[in-house]
């Protein structure tokens, strides 16, 4: 069995990443596990276990669904938490314009249950996770750093790609491997 979960890479930008950088030093006494700004993603589907057959019926599955839709222009925007700043357990950038991934995702959500895998119940509220928080002292200074980045404009990035990658834990944080890689149809602008 794999652990597995499918998505669309993005690419971090300059902004992005020096910002990234910042946070990491400036909150580096907290217990952060920080995701590595070369595996930025937003996660689309997590399977988790999948056998054999599941990995080739996702593939190709994803094959002909993905070639369905043009590439698109996401905007990231902003930080925030998830859960709240009292019990903060996700620190994300914001994604906007994201309705062409929002369509995708509602098409994979359709076709996973003839994989054997049960659709999300939560809405889904895309973002770019850049942390996850186990716990933090001091959450003024988050508080500070949430203000002082809430509106500002981190990039647009072009989306060309689905990626359907298996997940091995380790100690040092998450193996990212690509199973399958799925483009997009060229836009028509």
């Amino acid at each position: 069995m794999k652990r597995t979960f499918i998505a669309i890479p993005v690419r971090a930008g300059i902004n992005l990443r020096n910002t990234h950088t910042k946070l990491r030093n400036e909150l580096k006494n907290e217990k952060i596990k920080w995701v590595d700004a070369d595996h930025f993603h937003v996660t689309l589907f997590f399977l988790g276990d999948t056998t054999e057959e599941q990995t080739d019926q996702v593939h190709r599955m994803l094959q002909s669904l993905v070639a369905r839709y043009q590439t698109f222009t996401i905007r990231l925007k902003g930080l925030g938490v998830f859960k709240n700043i009292n019990k903060p357990r996700v620190l994300w950038a914001g994604i906007y314009d994201y309705e062409p991934m929002q369509e995708i995702k509602q098409a994979i959500d359709r076709q996973m249950s003839e994989v054997g895998f049960e659709p999300d119940k939560r809405a889904f509220v895309p973002h770019l996770t850049l942390a996850r928080i186990k716990w933090i002292d001091d959450r003024d200074a988050l508080r500070t750093l949430l203000e002082e980045h809430r509106e500002e404009e981190w990039q647009s990035v072009d989306i060309g790609e689905v990626i359907y990658f298996e997940s091995k834990l380790t100690q040092s944080g998450p193996i990212y491997t690509p199973l399958g890689r799925y483009n997009l149809a060229p836009s028509n602008q």
